[in-house]
């Protein structure tokens, strides 16, 4: 940008290509956010032999490529599901996506 120079060819054809990387791992960074909303607010046992934090490393198990390191906390400073009014309604982020490619798939065609 400070030469005014064009960027090159290849480097705008990597830069394009790689506009998707890793969209899928946010996205289960999102649906491991919203399973594990789901079944704390559903069908843990705050009195049961699991705690909160075991419970999110199982969702984990199933969502995420790296399991969280043993002493992740992440659930403490989680406050949409426990301070921010969702109650079990972290989903909707992801459902808002779909609706939202729904109505642009609609403009395109």
């Amino acid at each position: 940008h400070e030469t005014g120079d064009k960027l090159p060819r290849a480097l705008f054809d990597k830069v394009k290509a790689a506009k998707n990387f890793r969209a899928a791992t946010m996205m289960l960074r999102q649906l491991q956010f919203a399973v594990t909303d789901l079944q704390l607010h559903s069908s843990f046992d705050p009195n049961g032999p699991v705690s909160v934090h075991e419970q999110y490393r199982a969702v984990a198990k199933e969502y995420q490529v790296m399991q969280p390191l043993p002493e992740d906390r992440f659930l403490c400073g989680f406050s949409h599901i426990f301070a921010g009014g969702y109650s079990a309604g972290y989903y909707s982020y992801k459902w808002a996506e779909v609706l939202s490619a729904d109505c642009f798939g609609a403009f395109e065609e």
